[in-house]
Formats: structure tokens, sequence, C-alpha cells
């Protein structure tokens, strides 16, 4: 196998990068963090879809993105002449996988668990195989040596996958164990031969009264279904008694509701016929008084007429005062506006006004920044002229304090004779200064502070005046708002006065007479309780046909009933019922019964005492059965146990060749390249049964130990290779094409490693690719091709 490129996208610290990898001696080189073993974790990871340690499948995306980002590794490699290409990716916030495996450009396999399988049958080796046989770290070569022997053979078979064996052993030993122990437990529940005699008696007898029960059984039976018959034949004769009873107590029940009915309605007949004679006099009556209704109704109409009249009038006089109301809100309206009009009239004038002003305003601001600059300005030249004087007092008296010995403050030479001079001269420029040119200065700031004071106070007028054309407009506005509002009032009250003067018209053609109003309603007070006793007539004397067709009705029931009575009497008289009879027959069912129930007391203690034996016999015979049983799993258990030690007998011959295959093909790989890189002068390491290691020197054997650390770190390297070629051979790999270390140099000096380097040089033709991958920096120089992360 032979690695070609690897694409990893959001995978651990990688955003987004592309490897490629070429034959040779490669240096993977970066420094501690920088994602160095990822590059190896993301190549396992690719071609079985899992990392070197189970976890989460959260630690594979980069921390960076979110969920919705996709994870994937592509890795194109070489194996067997064919160009292969393994894309793994995975989706969403449970990570759902995904894989495909291209050859030479064609998609052969899809699906996670698909690809996997197809690698391992591939290559022949799984995860770890692929894993041990591929990949060294520096703690698998220096342990070679280091560990304890025991702990050393515990790591070697690890690595050629020889602790499954140790493990299906010790499985095959504890199954056993726990089959003799089984067997064991199974004897001491076991019957003996005299107890399985002794049950099988007892079942025997048993069976014997069972059946001298069953005989018992059975006649009693015969008398009890002779009982039942004739129980049942009473039975039914009791029935047909009880059923006659029955029907002849229900038709004198019907007589007595016949009688009852017929009296009832005899008593209906009467009160309605009198109910009726009563309406007819009503009727008579209420033909009488039927002028007066006449004259009440009439009276009525009246009544609503004069009404109708009376709320026009009250209407008439409620526009009347309304109309007052009204005059009187339009005199005060028409008042109000003109006295606001001649308030607002100077509105425009006082405007104008204000406007002005605010540009006097703005005029004199501008005026009074201009001044205030002016006045900067000025003080801040007579501050640099007062700061040139100290300067220039400051040189004198520096100069003072030195003497002659002093330098220059123009050319920095010594001043010796020309002492007197330049401080004279410095003296001269200070009093120049002092008199002239800030004198002059002063004398402008006076002017210009002096403008300042007449412009504030121009301000301060104006700005009163301002505010005090602002306080009128103000009023002005608030009261052309108020003139707004009375003219919209003087409009609806105008609008208002003329809507009902129309109405007022319009209603004047109607007349009311109040007295006649009052008279008609007394009248009405006189004749409404007599009218309300017609209406009350007129409302019974409606019962009269309802009445006459009650008692229409009435006769007819009452005529049916009675025939119905009549029918009644007869039928009771063809029913024929004895009491006497009747009570005879219970008495003699009642016997029956007794003798009946007795009787199957005594079968259902026989069918208790057969259960109890059943259960008995069942109980000696599920012993025997389970007996039986026991007998049968102990047979097959004790052959299991047989099974197993053959297994085991089996395995331990193979393990026993596979040691004798595998310690002398390690020494004969790792002495081959051990002379190499030692240039002839170690020709052989032995690899003993136990792993024990041992250096032939000068034709004699001695213990990896006993030499030097540089010459163990070399044995240790070409030990480990040597393993992971015998593994690969073991699992029907063939030749893998490529060999990856890391971190191999540990804390080795600068020699050691040089050693080391110069070693994986000499054997790099037994492989087209050997990955170092190492944080020091420094021996990038040494590999034909680097990585630098």
């Amino acid at each position: 196998m032979i690695l070609f490129n690897l694409e990893l996208l959001n995978f651990k610290k990688y955003t987004h990068k592309t490897f490629a990898f070429e034959e040779g001696l490669v240096g993977i080189i970066g420094k501690n963090g920088s994602g160095k073993s990822t590059i190896f974790e993301a190549i396992l990871f690719a071609l079985y879809g899992e990392l070197k340690n189970k976890g989460s499948k959260e630690l594979i995306r980069n921390s960076n993105v979110s969920e919705k980002e996709v994870v994937s590794v592509t890795l194109e490699f070489e194996f067997d002449d064919a160009t292969f290409k393994v894309a793994r990716e995975f989706r969403g916030k449970t990570l759902s996988a995904n894989a495909k495996l291209y050859k030479n450009g064609e998609l052969i396999t899809t699906g996670a668990k698909e690809v996997t399988n197809s690698i391992v049958k591939l290559t022949k080796m799984n995860k770890d195989a692929f894993l041990h046989t591929l990949f060294a770290s520096q703690k698998e070569l220096t342990s070679l040596s280091n560990l304890k022997p025991e702990d050393r053979k515990k790591m070697i078979r690890r690595l050629l996958g020889l602790e499954k064996i140790d493990a299906v052993e010790t499985m095959l030993i504890e199954k056993s164990r726990g089959l003799k122990r089984e067997i064991d437990a199974f004897r001491e529940v076991l019957l003996s031969n005299d107890e399985v005699t002794h049950k099988e008696g007892l079942i025997k007898i048993q069976n014997d009264s069972k059946m001298k029960i069953l005989e018992e059984l059975a006649n009693n039976s015969k008398t009890l279904e002779i009982l039942k018959t004739k129980e049942l034949e009473a039975k039914k004769e009791l029935d047909s008694l009880q059923k006659t009873k029955e029907n002849k107590t229900k038709l004198q029940s019907e007589l007595e509701v016949l009688k009852t009915s017929i009296a009832s309605l005899t008593k209906q007949q009467i009160k309605s016929t009198a109910d009726y004679q009563a309406l007819e006099l009503k009727q008579k009556e209420l033909s009488n008084l039927n002028p007066l209704k006449i004259e009440y109704e009439q009276l009525q109409i009246k009544l609503k007429e004069l009404q109708k009249l009376k709320e026009i009038q009250l209407k008439i006089d409620g526009l009347g005062k309304e109309q007052t109301q009204l005059r009187e809100q339009y005199s005060k309206a028409k008042k109000d506006i003109e006295i606001l009009e001649l308030e607002v009239k100077d509105y425009n004038q006082l405007k104008l006004s204000h406007q002005t002003s605010k540009l006097s305003m703005e005029s004199l601001s501008t005026k009074i920044k201009e001044n205030d600059t002016a006045i900067k300005a000025i003080n801040s030249q007579i501050s640099g002229e007062q700061k040139l004087i100290d300067t220039t007092k400051l040189q004198i008296a520096q100069i003072e304090t030195l003497g002659k010995a002093s330098a220059c403050p123009t050319c920095t030479r010594p001043l010796l004779e020309e002492y007197d001079n330049v401080i004279s001269t410095l003296l001269e420029t200070v009093e120049s200064i002092q008199k002239e040119k800030i004198e002059k200065y002063k004398e402008k700031l006076f002017v210009f502070e002096n403008r300042k004071t007449t412009l504030d106070t121009q301000k301060e007028k104006d700005e009163k005046e301002l505010q005090e054309f602002a306080k009128k407009i103000s009023i002005i506005e608030v009261k052309q708002k108020d003139l707004l509002k009375v003219q919209a009032h003087f409009q609806e009250v105008e609008a208002k006065g003329k809507q009902n003067k129309k109405e007022l018209d319009e209603l004047s053609t109607y007349s009311y007479d109040g007295k006649i109003h009052q008279e008609l309603e007394l009248k009405e007070q006189t004749l409404k309780p007599k009218y309300e006793t017609i209406q009350k007539l007129q409302t019974e004397v409606q019962r009269v046909s309802v009445v006459q067709k009650e008692l229409e009705e009435l006769k007819t029931n009452l005529e049916e009933k009675t025939k119905l009575f009549s029918l009644k009497e007869n039928e009771i008289k063809a029913v024929v019922y004895d009491e006497v009879t009747h009570t005879q027959k219970q008495t003699a069912f009642t016997q029956l019964q007794k003798e009946k129930d007795s009787l199957t007391t005594i079968i259902n203690d026989f069918k208790v005492q057969i259960a109890s034996l059943d259960g008995e016999i069942k109980t000696l015979q599920n012993a025997l059965d389970s007996n039986k049983t026991h007998l049968a799993k102990l047979s097959t258990k004790q052959q299991d146990v047989s099974d197993y030690e053959k297994i085991k007998l089996s395995l331990g011959e193979f393990k026993t060749k596979l040691n004798s295959k595998v310690a002398p093909r390690i020494s004969t790989i790792a002495s081959t390249m051990y002379s190499q890189i030692t240039k002839g002068k170690y020709q052989h390491i032995e690899v003993d049964n136990d792993f024990d290691f041992y250096i032939y020197d000068e034709g004699k054997k001695f213990p990896i130990d006993r030499f030097s650390g540089g010459e163990v770190d070399l044995a240790n390297l070409v030990l480990r290779i040597a393993i992971s070629k015998t593994l690969g051979e073991l699992s029907g790999a063939g030749n893998i094409g490529f060999l990856a270390f890391d971190e191999v140099f540990g804390s080795q000096d600068e020699s050691r490693r040089m050693e080391i380097l110069e070693a994986f040089h000499t054997i790099k033709e037994q492989y087209r690719q050997i990955f170092l991958i190492s944080h020091e920096m420094e021996i990038k120089e040494m590999f034909e091709r680097v990585v630098e992360l």
C-alpha cells in the first residue's frame, strides 16, 4: 500500500487541508499541537471509520464549525497496482455516516459498514492489525528493551494479535470450569435408584386408590342424573302453575285498573257538563255587552290621535326654548369674534419684526465670534513671546552659572571673550520683546476686549427684545386658535337656528286641545274595568267548543271502558288455578332439590379426593421426569467438557507451532536489517519463544541491555519493523509499502538522533514510503521529502 493524497474537511483541528505524499523517507515536522498525529488518525479513520481510540463521534468535528457543516476525510492510495480512493463524510447534529470506495476511478462500494468490510477484505487486516503493522511510536520502541520480560511478552503478543488466542484459551478454561461446577450441582440433585423405585411404587398405590374412587363416583353420578331428570319435570310443572297464578293475578289487577278508570271518567263527565252549562250563560252575557266594547275601542283610537298631537306640541315648545338659547349664543359669539379679530390684527407686523430682530441677532453673534477669535490669537502671540523671553532668561542663567567656559547657545562653541557680549545681547533681546512686541499686542487686546463688552451688552438687549416678540406672537397664535373655534361655533349656532325655524314652520299646522284629551282619558278610566270584564268573558267563551268536544270524547271512552270491564270479568272466570295443589307440588320439589344437593356434595368430595391423588401422582411423576431431564443435561455437559478439552489441546498445539514460526521469523528479519545498519558489526539478533532479545557479538550471545544506548535504539527499531513484517505475513497482507513512526527520537541527543536517521536511510529501500513524525525542527534537512506543519 502506497499513500498518494489525503484531504480533510472540518476534521479535528483542520478546517480544510490537503496533503500529497511522495515516495521515500518523508519527515512530517511540526511543533507540538500542530496536528501531525492527526494526519495518521485521519488515514486510519478513512480506511476503517474509527479513531485509534474509540470515543464520541463529536470529537472528529472541528470545534469552530456549526453542526450543519459536513465533516469529510478522503484518502487516495495504491494497492496491488490499482489506485483506490475512499471517501467518508458525516452530516448533521448526529453525524450520520456515509462512505464510498472507488477503484481506478469507478465506484465499487457505498455505505459506511460496507466500505469498512471491503477495506478489510482488500488489505486482509482489520483496524488493530493495520495499526500494529504500519504504525509505531517511540514508547513501543523503548518498551521492547526496557520492559520486564513478562510485560514485554504481553506487548509483543498484543502487537502480533496473539493475545486474542490467549483470550480464547482463557475463555475455554473458564467455560470448562463452569461446566464442571454445573455437573457437580446436577449430581447433587439427581435421585438414587432406591428413590426412583420408591416413587414409582407410590404412583401405583395412588392410581389404585384413584380407580376405586372413580367407580363410586360413576355410581353416584348415575343416581344424580336420575334426580336431575325428576327435578326438571317437577320444575316444568311448577313453572306452569306459577305462570297460571301470575296470569290470574295480572287479569285481576287489570280489572281493578278498569274499575278505577270508569269511576274517574264518570266524575270528569259530570264536571265537564257543569262547565259547559256555565259557559253558555256567559256567552249570552257577552252578547249583551257588545255595544260597550265598540264604544271603548273607538275611544282608544281618539286617545292615540290626541297623544300624537300632544307629543308634537311638546316638540314645538322645546324648539321655541332652544331658539331663545341659540339667539343668546349667536349674539355672544358675534361679539367674541369682533374682540378676537381686533386682538390678532398686528400678527403679521410682529412676525416681520421678530424675523428682522432674529437676523440682527445672528449678525451680532458672528461679530462676537470673530472678536473672540481675534482675542484668542493675540493671547496666543503674547504667550509665544513670553515663552521666548523665559527661554532666553534660562539661557542667561545657565551661561552665568558656567561662566566663560559655557557654550554659545547658537553655535555651541565656548564663549570665552564673547561672554559679556552674549549676555548683553540676550538681555537686549528680552527687553526688546518686552517693550515692543508684547506692549503692542496688549494694546490691541485692550481694543478687542472693549469691543467684546459693547457687543455682549448689545446681544443681551437684542435677546430680551427677541424674547418679547416671541412671547407676543405666541399669545396672538393662541388667540387665533380661539378665533377659529368661536367662528366655527358661530356657524353651528346659525345653522341650528335656521334648521329649528324650518321645523317650527312645518309643525305650525298642528293643533292640540288638552282639555278634550283630559275628558276622554277620564271616560277611558270609567269604561276600562267593564272592557276588561268583556275580554275575560271572550276568553272563557272560546272554551265552549273545546268543552263540548271533551264531553263527546269522555262519553265514548266511558262506553269502551265499560265493555272492556265486562270482557275482563269473563276472562278471569275462565282461568283454572288451585292454590293447594301448587303448594303441595312446591314442597315435593324442595325435597327433591335437597336430595340432589346432598348427592352433589358427595360427588364433589370424590372429585376433590381424585384431584388430590392426581396432584400427588403428578408431583411424583414430575420428580421422575425432572430426574430424566437432569440426566440428559448432565450427559450433554459432560460431552461439552470433553469437547472444550479437545479444543484447548488443539489451541495449545497451534500456539506452540505459531511461536516456533514467529520468533525465528522476527529474528531473521531483524538480523538482516541490523547487520545492514551496523555495516556487519553485529550479524544476528535472536528472539526466543519468551520474546527475550539477544545480540550476537563476535559469535557470542549477549542480553540486549549489555549494549550501548545507541545500539539498543537501533536494535529496538529493527525489532519493531520485523514485528510489523511478521504481522503482515501472518495476516496474509503481503508486502506493505509504507511504515509510519511517531516521535521515535523522543528525548535522544543529537548523535543518537543522527544514528536513527542513518538507520532509516539504510533500510528505506525495503519500503516505498517511510513516514517519521517529529517536533524536532532542526532535523528536517535530513529527509528527502518534508511535510511541514
